[in-house]
């Protein structure tokens, strides 16, 4: 069993939208499933329009032998290890990113329906890391969106600092990257998305935000993860706001971590 903290929300800054968005729940012990039900919106469904349902994992379920995507997928039940990081922010992910959840969900199942669960698909591959290591960056801008896709790091986090928040942020959506948030450590990565969006999205409240890229990017999941090619390194610790150092300009000198692009011989960029 691992260990609960109910001040995890001040690990770090990656978690200040969670402090925000659930600042009324104050858990002092390990929320059960029926806890974390209690805060899923009516409206979260499967794809066939069963009400998602988060369940304990345990031995006598798993006894049918149904693949965990199938099992959202035929019964609305999402398999929640007791007392575990990882399922408890994978939890949070479905109450944050329910549309979206839904089609990773209905695309991992159309993938097994067509290639079997031994062979994963490049999709499904594609998908694990959004699910995973994902981290949303909405942009109006598309100039800021290319100086990270080209890690010209400075630039998009010192040179361009005031226009975050305004023109260009990031949000995590793989449960996995809070899982690390917990211990964050030079090195920590995530695998970013990049969505382009109206400038008003940036006016919007905090709720109304993470509605509008969970609408945008299940409409357009399908086609965004045939592949992992839409998926680009971010160095977590470098977004402003995420870690203290980050301040400093000399924090971007570590290349092992802020690594420049690599270059091959057919003058394509890794």
């Amino acid at each position: 069993m691992q260990q609960w903290h109910p001040d995890f929300y001040n690990f770090s800054n990656i978690f200040a939208d969670i402090k925000q968005l659930l600042s009324n729940s104050s858990w002092q012990s390990w929320p059960s499933c029926q806890q974390l039900n209690q805060l899923m919106p009516d409206n979260v469904t499967n794809v066939q329009g069963q009400v998602l349902t988060l369940i304990e994992q345990t031995p006598e379920l798993l006894e049918d032998g149904l693949y965990y995507e199938q099992r959202i997928y035929q019964q609305g039940l999402v398999p929640t290890r007791p007392a575990n990081w990882h399922d408890f922010f994978n939890a949070l992910i479905y109450l944050l990113f329910p549309k979206t959840k839904r089609e990773i969900n209905r695309l991992h199942c159309e993938h097994i329906e067509r290639y079997g669960q031994q062979k994963r698909s490049k999709c499904r591959d594609a998908l694990t890391l959004l699910d995973e290591c994902g981290v949303l960056i909405p942009y109006s801008d598309q100039r800021l969106a290319k100086k990270l896709q080209n890690h010209h790091w400075k630039e998009a986090f010192i040179n361009d600092r005031a226009l975050w928040g305004k023109q260009i942020d990031a949000v995590v959506i793989g449960h996995a990257n809070y899982e690390k948030a917990l211990d964050p450590y030079i090195g920590f990565t995530g695998k970013a998305l990049y969505l382009q969006v109206t400038p008003d999205f940036f006016t919007l409240n905090l709720l109304e935000k993470y509605q509008y890229l969970d609408t945008i990017l299940a409409e357009n999941l399908s086609e965004l993860m045939q592949d992992n090619s839409q998926l680009f390194p971010l160095p977590m610790l470098g977004v402003p706001g995420w870690w203290p150092d980050n301040e400093q300009s000399e924090f971007y000198d570590n290349q092992n971590y802020f690594r420049p692009k690599r270059k091959f011989n057919n003058n394509n960029n890794e």
